[in-house]
């Protein structure tokens, strides 16, 4: 097994998804040709977002909060779990990312509070 297949089956914050006490499966919500959002509710109100590109080229996939079920204008904090990286940046309506050919990009979302939302990320 190559360090890279290694690292994908041994993704500590992909297990932990898969091991999420609510065991709730995720569902395609939406499919743009070759481009699927697929989404799964998780506990303490969290949300797994998968954006899967199986064309040969490159896509830019965007999954809306309408999709996955967030009500409007909630703000989330957006976790990469391949990259196992949290952007500065908040999201609002929508997460969009870029997508190479036949890959998927796997997010952790987290709504914030109010409070949450204005305070300095340290």
């Amino acid at each position: 097994m190559t360090k890279e297949t290694l690292a994908i089956l041994g993704n500590e914050e992909v297990i932990a998804i898969n091991q999420d006490p609510f065991g709730v499966q995720a569902k395609k919500v939406r499919m743009y040709g070759d481009s699927e959002v697929w989404v799964g509710p998780l506990s303490g109100y969290r949300t797994v977002v998968v954006l899967l590109n199986r064309s040969p080229e490159f896509r830019t996939i965007t999954a809306q909060w309408d999709d996955i079920g967030l009500p409007p204008n909630t703000v989330v904090e957006v976790r990469d779990l391949w990259k196992h990286a949290t952007p500065e940046k908040r999201f609002v309506n929508e997460l969009r990312a870029g997508v190479h050919h036949h890959t998927c990009k796997m997010f952790l979302l987290t709504p914030l509070t109010l409070s949450e939302e204005n305070e300095p990320k340290v």
